[in-house]
């Protein structure tokens, strides 16, 4: 079986805990507890013949005041750069992450930006508009909800053919 690690990167708050959760558990909680350093969660899929097995690394947020531990970028396959489509300031620093994470891990490496908590839209203050900038830059934006569980299960399918297909990670 072929392990394949992904990061779950982004402020304090925007999700990344309740995405792993409904991913891998199929359950959502409104109950907010912060992570502290990094939790790891395991899923085995069946993306090839001889299935996978996902190391979901969900670390503690970052906010302008305080960095997240890069290190424990080292090794990974796979980045989701977890942004509250509620909260604009959220982007600015996945866009900080995505930076770093470039530097430390190069750009072989897929990584995706999920714009979370869909169930929102209408109070969003990150606007299609600059979605669609960031997806004439190349980065790949994903609508989602941990809430209601849209576009989970498929992103981290897409997510998880891209690492096959990425000859750096194999």
């Amino acid at each position: 079986m072929i392990n394949k690690k992904i990061c779950m990167l982004g402020a304090f708050c925007v999700g990344k805990t309740a995405l792993v959760r409904q991913y891998v558990s199929s359950i959502f909680s409104d109950n907010y507890l912060s992570t502290v350093g990094v939790k790891i969660s395991k899923k085995v899929v069946s993306e090839t013949d001889g299935g996978v097995s996902l190391v979901l690394w969900d670390m503690e947020g970052q906010d302008n005041y305080s960095t997240v531990n890069l290190s424990y970028l080292r090794g990974a396959n796979g980045l989701l750069f977890v942004v509250d489509g509620t909260r604009g300031e959220s982007l600015s620093i996945a866009l900080k992450l995505r930076n770093e994470s470039i530097k430390i891990l190069g750009r072989g490496v897929p990584g995706y930006f999920l714009i979370n908590k869909a169930d929102l839209e209408p109070e969003w203050e990150i606007t299609d508009k600059v979605l669609r900038s960031l997806e004439s830059k190349g980065v790949r934006i994903i609508k989602t909800s941990a809430k209601t569980g849209m576009n989970v299960e498929s992103t981290f399918s897409e997510l998880t053919l891209a690492m096959m297909e990425n000859k750096e990670t194999k």
